[in-house]
């Protein structure tokens, strides 16, 4: 199952989403770009995307 989160539609760059998530700026990149998935980050960065997409947009 595919998750679809606001996050990732281009809302924040590359460099922001590696900074928030603690991830490489280049693996930030490719979710943006959709050739990596959420499904395919670990639980532990999951959590902190997952977080950060309700403080963001479910207000």
């Amino acid at each position: 199952m595919e998750t679809k989160l606001k996050i990732l539609e281009g809302r924040l760059t590359a460099y922001q989403l590696s900074e928030a998530l603690g991830i490489p700026m280049e693996m930030a990149q490719n979710l943006l770009n959709e050739e990596m998935t959420v499904e395919q980050l670990d639980e532990t960065v999951k959590a902190k995307i997952n977080g950060l997409e309700t403080a963001l947009f479910n207000q």
